[in-house]
């Protein structure tokens, strides 16, 4: 008797200890369970502490557009967009795009140029020719720039298409902000004093020198910081 007791004995023994290991063990489907578990969601307050990400916005100059000038037009898009990259490297205008009877370029075919370039953000081609599009005026009319509204892609041209002069400096600041406007999807603006006025197949320059109020909102809404 005192034998099969000590045999009793012991066999229960060893279950529990058997039991108790097997107590801090997960079992395979619980460990899935664990691993599907969603992270901690952010707070309110985090959510509005972290920035969010804005696309880059490209700068391509065309041939001999000079590399100065380029870097200062960045320079000044960096004050209101917080990211720019200028291209190290001039890019050639397309031969398919060039008029030749009226010397100059085709807008819309330099924003298709371009839209190979964006790399998933904006793309703005500098080029010193003039550039032209088809209206009811001339099939080949001359402009300062040219956009896709919403289509990402700008096109800015520093020669005056009439009189063949060079913009200054500020007016070209100035085509660069509204024709990214476009790019960004803002349209033509009814406010006279507004940088996205329709030009009218003229020059605005001098009365529209700022946003209004409706667009600088907008473009903020897409990370401008104005």
């Amino acid at each position: 008797m005192t034998t099969k007791k000590h045999i009793s004995v012991i066999a229960a023994i060893i279950f529990c200890l058997v039991m108790v290991a097997c107590s801090g063990k997960q079992s395979p489907g619980q460990q899935h369970d664990q691993a599907k578990q969603a992270p901690a969601k952010a707070t309110p307050q985090q959510a509005q502490s972290d920035p969010q990400p804005v696309a880059t916005i490209y700068i391509y100059r065309y041939d001999d557009f000079p590399e100065a000038k380029a870097a200062r037009l960045r320079d000044q898009l960096k004050q209101v967009y917080p990211s720019v990259i200028l291209a190290e490297t001039s890019i050639p205008l397309p031969k398919e795009c060039y008029y030749k009877p009226r010397d100059r370029y085709k807008g819309t075919g330099l924003l298709d140029d371009l839209m190979k370039l964006r790399n998933g953000g904006y793309a703005l081609g500098l080029t010193r020719r003039i550039i032209y599009i088809k209206n009811e005026i001339s099939p080949t009319f001359g402009i300062f720039g040219i956009s896709y509204v919403g289509g990402s892609v700008s096109v800015i041209s520093s020669l005056r298409p009439r009189t063949l002069k060079p913009l200054s400096e500020d007016d070209m600041q100035e085509l660069m902000l509204h024709e990214l406007g476009h790019a960004f999807g803002l349209p033509h603006c009814k406010d006279e004093r507004c940088m996205m006025v329709d030009a009218e197949h003229g020059c605005k320059f001098a009365q529209t020198q700022s946003f209004c109020s409706s667009c600088k909102n907008y473009l903020n809404s897409k990370g401008w910081k104005l």
